[in-house]
């Protein structure tokens, strides 16, 4: 199984000094810390997409990752998630190729509906709230352009006609690979399956994913893809120190703060009262054994990792690092993963697929 590290870009206090980065200085961070992953030997990097919220820096990922291409060389450049349902195809096939281009072949999109997408909708030109068509439509359009480069038509439907139309420039990759992100419903899972396409599984519980990956290798199989090239990814905010009792006590009044903080900013949140489901939820159960959340020690890390693994049979693992800590504190976890988790992980992952 390979790792990667993945950013959603936010900005907050410094949980242990109270300083709260500068735009210049958080995207700067991010920039450094993809250096830094590819150094460290992780396989992937990835940047979330959000808009119209002052506390994320990460509305254009493409300009994020190319800043990472330019100083790195092997690095997968993921996002996750691109926000395809709100972007123009076109626009996001010419990005994702030119980046390709300039990255040497290391793009990956991970395309998706997002959980607060809807409060950015309007903001960059989408009114359409039907996030679900717009993504299968849009989504058709995109691995058309990726394909082949050339739309000899395409109906007027949330964007206007095409008539022989010619997208420039070409990807390095001959299909550059597109992924489709799930989080709450097995709607995205199926897409995915039925078009052949990579899946990324993510969410509050862990233990739903290997229900979400099972469903989607059975129903890739029975879209006639060769089984063989279902590929999983999943996704884990993750915590790591060798005083896990500190940690523990410190990510918690951190990770409350944060979450009420969300719910007073975002109506998606309060409309459907997912803020109060989370705080109800426990902390205790979201870092336990089938949270996603994993806070403790490098040991402890690496065998909920390894446990999911042997659940998922999963290809790629993300490791959200987005965790109240400011450049120095996320690099030092970027460190404890690289020296005394990735090991681990690599080692018996390995083993289990012999």
């Amino acid at each position: 199984m390979e790792l990667g590290i993945n950013t959603l870009g936010g900005v907050s206090a410094d949980r242990r000094t109270g300083q709260t980065p500068t735009e210049h200085e958080r995207l700067a961070s991010i920039v450094t810390q993809g250096v830094l992953a590819e150094r460290l030997g992780f396989e992937a990097f990835s940047v979330g997409e959000h808009h119209g919220d002052p506390h994320f820096v990460t509305s254009a990922p493409p300009v994020i990752l190319a800043a990472i291409a330019a100083q790195t060389e092997r690095l997968r450049l993921m996002t996750g998630v691109t926000l395809l349902p709100l972007l123009d195809p076109v626009r996001v096939a010419e990005d994702y190729a030119t980046l390709d281009v300039l990255s040497g072949g290391r793009v990956e999109i991970v395309a998706g509906k997002g959980n607060f997408a809807n409060a950015s909708r309007l903001l960059i030109g989408q009114d359409d709230p039907d996030r679900g068509a717009l993504l299968r439509e849009h989504l058709d359009l995109l691995l058309e352009i990726l394909r082949t480069g050339h739309v000899p038509s395409w109906p007027a439907t949330s964007r206007p006609a095409l008539s022989d139309a010619h997208v420039t420039p070409r990807p390095v990759q001959p299909q550059l690979p597109v992924w489709l992100g799930a989080t709450r419903n097995v709607d995205s899972v199926e897409l995915a399956a039925s078009k052949g396409l990579p899946v990324l599984v993510a969410g509050f519980r862990a233990g739903t994913y290997a229900d979400f990956a099972d469903h989607y290798r059975e129903a890739f199989a029975a879209a006639g893809h060769d089984p063989a090239r279902a590929r999983v990814a999943s996704l884990s905010t993750v915590v790591v120190d060798h005083d896990e009792a500190r940690v523990r006590r410190e990510y918690r009044a951190y990770w409350e703060q944060t979450v009420n903080a969300a719910a007073q900013r975002n109506q998606g949140l309060r409309q459907d009262n997912r803020a109060q489901r989370l705080l109800d939820q426990g902390f205790d159960e979201l870092t336990g054994p089938e949270g996603q959340i994993l806070v403790g020690t490098p040991e402890y890390v690496a065998e909920r990792l390894i446990g999911m693994h042997q659940d998922l049979r999963h290809d790629l693992h993300f490791l959200q690092i987005d965790n109240g800590l400011g450049t120095a504190g996320t690099e030092e976890i970027m460190h404890l993963i690289a020296e005394e988790v990735a090991p681990l992980v690599r080692k018996e992952t390995a083993l289990s697929a012999a």
